[in-house]
């Protein structure tokens, strides 16, 4: 006789092999997710945006952002990125200055400021 829950246990499995199998691939195709280096964003920030954003993040140009407060660090990573990239008010857009990595790593230092 065959219990009523061995066909549940069985989909479950099932289910969970294809996930495995699906998360992967991804990773075979996608790569491993990296971290950002908040060392080297600490560098490229120092070279690229502690004139106007400050050492500290406190601001040294009137109307740029006081990353040392935390409020503009509430959005996201990828939020903050497309604003590098594009640029806002006075500083340039940093697009092909500047990899998606870098900025990344920029943004993890910015996260050490508060």
């Amino acid at each position: 006789m065959m219990c009523c829950h061995s066909g549940v246990s069985k989909m479950t499995r099932n289910q969970m092999i294809k996930a495995i199998g699906a998360a992967a691939l991804g990773w075979l195709m996608l790569g491993p997710a990296q971290a950002a280096d908040p060392l080297n964003g600490a560098s490229l920030y120092g070279a690229k945006c502690a004139t106007c954003h400050g050492a500290n993040g406190r601001p040294v140009m009137p109307g740029t952002p006081d990353f040392s407060r935390g409020e503009r660090l509430l959005r996201s990573d990828i939020d903050l990125l497309k604003s590098i990239r594009a640029g806002m008010g006075v500083m340039p857009a940093y697009q092909g200055l500047l990899s998606d990595d870098e900025i990344l790593d920029i943004v993890a230092h910015l996260r050490t400021l508060r």
